[in-house]
């Protein structure tokens, strides 16, 4: 009865189907200095607009120190997103290079990645 026995019938043989591969692109890895520099950003802005609240009650000689903080915090958190900013555009442009770069000039079809050769006509890859 199973395995083929003696009753002729044959067991359907099973296909493996194979799923397709998504390329999800990765995201951009953030340089340390800018998450540095956006962490200690973020700290010195707590303590000016505590700062702040201290002056606000009356204190005396808070008000001047605390803007300052405030305006260091926010100058370093401005930097950081600059870098990363720079760090994603630069990244995007790779991406595209290398999209580009897959791309046969001679028939159009789309390669793997770290092929030298298209798979479809033959001819180099850039």
């Amino acid at each position: 009865m199973f395995g083929g026995g003696s009753d002729g019938k044959e067991m359907p043989k099973l296909h493996r189907v194979e799923e397709p591969v998504q390329n999800t692109p990765k995201p951009p890895q953030v340089p340390i200095s800018a998450i540095v520099l956006a962490s200690v950003g973020g700290m010195l802005l707590f303590m000016g607009l505590f700062f702040l609240l201290v002056a606000g009650l009356g204190v005396g000689g808070f008000l001047i120190p605390s803007l300052a903080v405030i305006a260091v915090a926010a100058i370093m958190m401005l930097v950081a997103w600059n870098i990363w900013r720079k760090t994603r555009a630069l990244h995007e442009e790779r991406q595209e290079e290398e999209k580009d770069r897959l791309l046969c000039d001679y028939c159009g079809g789309t390669n793997a990645e770290g092929d030298l050769q298209c798979r479809f006509c033959g001819a180099p890859l850039r």
